[in-house]
């Protein structure tokens, strides 16, 4: 049936706005990295001021390739928080802004009176993670210590949080908190967002599905409804196994989320607790199988592997292991699954040939000895991740089974 004018008219009129909004994307896209690139470039200079009988204060300089100052901003301490203020003409409120936005502090100039001002408070202050910016702050709070007007307990927690910076990372656009929850017995990570409105929910869903994580798999979400407050959960370890697998892909959001993780995992006290989640993804794809020996010289067998690979057997993935003894090609195979109590298993039969190279493939010793019926455990899965050409596709898969739990 062919196609009315106007309907005509109306698709190229909803492909132009595509096409626009994806060029006023693109462009605007461009100009914060531009913007980012041109504040990394500024030199941060500090000068402390403590003059007799007037409260200290840092001024905190930027200053381009020439040494010109681009512009500048005070840090005070001010009704118990650190407090960053500037007041001026509004170009240079709009550049301080920018700028500090793209060091991470999220700032925004705005108009009182005649003037336009921009301010800062302790979290947006520790936000911003350069060296030189942080050298700023610290000496402005030993001196606030020295002088008598904060006390040890207080400088203490402003150091700390000075060196942890505020417990927020962002995850394609999205702002998380993350802390470590423990329990009489365990320690969990927690990475969640707490939407204000149906809106900014919707907008963080989008967000995360478009940057490739799936829901139910990589996170968790509740809509606010009816005065109940919403969440988006970032499912651990599968969520974090997600971000590693789109850094080794170039996303330079997830390098940065991981680089900020880890900073507020070491300053916090729970980097062991972040490297047991994130090492699988880690070590995911590390090692070449191709070419390995697997011999046993007393029983005169020597197999060189040349292939492993994982295939999907309807919805399971199948690992397949090609391997070559006196120039005979051979191969075995074994499927994962799940057991009805939640369990990731595969079985096989070993001879002496499959338990000698399966031994050489993860790494397990006890593996040359066994015979007959074996059942492999998620322990083994983690060891094959290891392996290129096998470990994202064994973690996607085992993140999708547990998709049912709440922590894998």
């Amino acid at each position: 049936m062919p196609s009315s004018p106007g309907r005509i008219g109306h698709l190229k009129h909803l492909r132009y706005q595509y096409f626009n909004a994806d060029h006023i994307f693109n462009k605007l896209e461009g100009i914060r990295k531009y913007v980012e690139d041109y504040a990394n470039k500024l030199r941060i200079e500090y000068t402390l001021y403590s003059p007799q009988g007037v409260d200290p204060w840092v001024e905190v300089r930027f200053r381009d390739d020439r040494g010109s100052e681009v512009v500048h901003i005070n840090i005070r301490w001010h009704r118990k928080m650190l407090y960053a203020y500037f007041k001026g003409a509004r170009e240079k409120a709009e550049r301080l802004a920018s700028i500090l936005s793209a060091l991470g502090a999220g700032a925004e100039a705005k108009k009182s009176g005649e003037y336009w001002y921009v301010q800062l408070t302790t979290d947006s202050i520790t936000a911003i993670r350069r060296k030189e910016w942080l050298e700023a702050v610290k000496a402005l709070v030993e001196e606030l210590y020295r002088r008598g007007l904060i006390n040890e307990e207080q400088r203490d927690r402003l150091l700390a949080d000075i060196n942890a910076g505020p417990n927020t990372i962002e995850i394609a656009s999205v702002e998380m908190r993350v802390w470590e929850k423990t329990g009489d017995k365990s320690k969990r990570l927690k990475i969640m967002y707490q939407p204000r409105s149906g809106k900014a929910f919707d907008a963080a869903v989008n967000a995360l599905k478009d940057a490739g994580f799936e829901e139910g798999v990589h996170f968790t979400a509740k809509k606010p409804e009816k005065g109940e407050h919403g969440h988006i959960n970032l499912k651990i370890p599968a969520g974090l196994w997600r971000i590693e697998e789109l850094r080794r892909q170039g996303a330079d959001w997830a390098e940065k989320a991981l680089r900020r993780l880890e900073e507020i995992a070491k300053a916090r006290g729970f980097y062991d607790l972040l490297e047991e989640y994130l090492r699988p993804a880690r070590e995911a794809e590390t090692v070449d199988p191709r070419g390995l020996v697997a011999e046993d010289a007393e029983r005169g067998i020597k197999a060189v592997i040349r292939d492993v690979k994982v295939v999907r057997d309807g919805d399971r993935p199948r690992v397949v292991v090609e391997y070559e003894v006196n120039g005979v090609t051979k191969s075995f195979s074994f499927i994962w699954g799940v057991t009805t109590r939640g369990r990731v298993i595969a079985g096989m039969k070993l001879n002496d040939e499959k338990a000698l190279v399966l031994a050489v493939l993860i790494g397990d010793k006890a593996i040359r000895e066994k015979r007959g019926s074996i059942t492999l455990t998620a322990r083994h899965l983690f060891a094959l991740a290891e392996l290129k050409g096998v470990g994202w596709g064994l973690l996607r898969w085992y993140a999708e089974a547990m998709r049912e739990s709440a922590e894998l």
